[in-house]
């Protein structure tokens, strides 16, 4: 079966949506997201298509920054796997962004996706970081036997939304604290990782979402009916308090759940298993250009 790869256009919407709908269990964010991506102008979609020009493959790719290339949504049709087009995909969106300038490539995978981290290893990627995806729902107050064992007590340090001017403050404590060497100096803004600058806490100050209390400071954002949190900086002496004030802010901002991304440090996890947390283990891959 003979294929070919072009730019994505809207109207390939339905024949992607009829091969990305039901990837996982829980469906796929791929049809939502799909044009949006094709208004970024940071970004390119290509497409695999068959002999009559209808997509069987797809994988975005977009510029973070002026060296920094972030792939994801590689989807496959099932009839076409196994044929080293999510590979040839992914080369043509890394071509792409060496012409941009790009000097690194980024991408995630879930731990448990032993097929694409092969796949992606072939590609020319290391594994260049563990990291961690943790969630509870605000309603659960079941104990765990490794945690307090009774009802979740009320956060006596509450978090505030911090001014832009906490964004400097916040940067260095992060840069001479325990979790930026384990980060490699990277954060995760919306499923994308990318260096993490004062810029950027300091564009998170501005929007809302940089809040602080003297345990530290994280950075959320709101996705369906979960609040998550793609940035925080904490001590470990700090962090049990830390992680209730998270639980009472999603518990005032009246979602379901609480999802937090953190880089894979022992304490860390420790702390988010006591606090009635499940974790998922990420793994996130890098390629020099």
């Amino acid at each position: 079966m003979d294929y070919t790869i072009r730019p994505a256009h809207r109207g390939d919407t339905d024949a992607i949506a009829g091969f990305t709908t039901d990837t996982f269990e829980w469906g796929d964010y791929v049809p939502r997201l799909f044009p949006d991506w094709l208004d970024d102008e940071n970004g390119r979609v290509m497409v695999a298509v068959d002999e009559s020009d209808t997509p069987i493959a797809l994988s975005y790719g977009v510029m973070l920054s002026h060296n920094e290339l972030w792939l994801q949504g590689a989807r496959v049709s099932e009839p076409w796997r196994r044929k080293g087009i999510a590979s040839a995909l992914g080369e043509t969106a890394i071509d792409w962004a060496a012409g941009q300038g790009a000097q690194i490539a980024r991408l995630l995978t879930e731990g448990w996706n032993e097929p694409a981290q092969r796949q992606v290893e072939r590609s020319g990627f290391h594994r260049a970081g563990d990291w961690v995806m943790s969630w509870r729902t605000i309603a659960d107050r079941a104990p765990r036997i490794s945690g307090n064992g009774g009802q979740r007590a009320r956060a006596h340090r509450k978090l505030a939304i911090a001014h832009s001017s906490e964004a400097i403050p916040a940067w260095v404590s992060w840069r001479s604290g325990s979790l930026m060497r384990p980060a490699r100096g990277l954060h995760a803004d919306g499923w994308r990782w990318s260096w993490l600058t004062a810029e950027h806490l300091e564009r998170a100050g501005k929007s809302g979402r940089l809040w602080t209390s003297r345990t530290g400071w994280v950075v959320t954002r709101h996705e369906s009916n979960s609040l998550y949190v793609d940035w925080l900086e904490c001590g470990p002496e700090d962090i049990g308090a830390m992680l209730k004030s998270i639980v009472d802010l999603a518990e005032g901002a009246g979602v379901e759940e609480v999802r937090i991304i953190v880089p894979e440090v022992e304490w860390l996890t420790d702390a988010l298993l006591k606090g009635g947390f499940d974790n998922e283990p990420l793994y996130l891959y890098e390629r020099p250009l």
